[in-house]
C-alpha cells in the first residue's frame, strides 16, 4: 500500500465500535452468533477507508465537496474488499449501509428505516457514539453526557430509536 492511502493504526475505533455493536445486540436480545457477527462488523465497518487518500482521512479542516465525494465511496470500497474474501456476508451489510440514515438522507443508496439492515443500524449507532466520544483530527471529543444527548437527538432522523435505546441500556449496565 502506498503512502497516499490509510495505514492501519491501532484499531482503537474499530475495536470500540465492535464492542459497542455486540453489546447493543445483546441489549436487543439477539443470539450469541448474531452478536459475534456484529462484533466482526464493527471491526470491519471502515475497511473501505483503506482506499481513501490519507490527505482526506487526516484533514483537520472541513472537506471540500470533491473530498466528500471520495470519502463517501468507502462503504462500497469496503464491500469490494470483503466481497473478494468470499466470507463475511452478514458483516458486509453493515460495511455497505452503516452511513444510511433513517430519514433517507444517508449514503450510498438513500435507504430509509427498515430498508436499512439491522446490522448496519446497530453499527451506525455504535460508530456515532464512538466518534462523538473520541478526539478526531477536526475536533476534540465530546463529554460523555454531551455524546449521550447528541445520540438521543439523532434518534429517528439519523439513527434507529430502538437501537439508540439499546445503546443507552448497555451503557447503563
Amino acid at each position: 500500500m502506498g503512502t497516499d492511502t490509510m495505514q492501519l493504526g491501532d484499531g482503537g475505533h474499530d475495536r470500540r465500535v465492535a464492542q459497542l455493536a455486540a453489546e447493543i445486540g445483546k441489549a436487543l436480545g439477539m443470539a450469541r452468533d448474531e452478536q459475534e457477527v456484529l462484533g466482526r462488523a464493527g471491526l470491519l465497518h471502515d475497511i473501505g477507508k483503506l482506499g481513501i487518500p490519507v490527505q482526506i482521512l487526516g484533514k483537520t479542516g472541513p472537506l471540500t465537496d470533491d473530498e466528500w465525494a471520495v470519502m463517501r465511496t468507502h462503504p462500497e470500497l469496503g464491500l469490494t474488499i470483503l466481497g473478494a474474501t468470499g466470507r463475511f456476508t452478514r458483516e458486509m451489510l453493515a460495511v455497505l449501509y452503516h452511513h444510511e440514515r433513517m430519514d433517507g438522507a444517508g449514503y450510498p443508496h438513500g435507504l430509509t428505516a427498515d430498508e436499512i439492515p439491522i446490522e448496519a443500524r446497530i453499527v451506525a449507532v455504535a460508530d456515532t457514539f464512538d466518534v462523538l466520544t473520541s478526539d478526531r483530527p477536526y475536533r476534540r471529543a465530546f463529554s460523555y453526557p454531551e455524546a449521550v444527548a447528541r445520540v438521543r437527538l439523532e434518534a429517528g432522523s439519523h439513527l434507529d430509536p430502538a437501537v439508540v435505546d439499546a445503546l443507552m441500556r448497555s451503557l447503563a449496565a
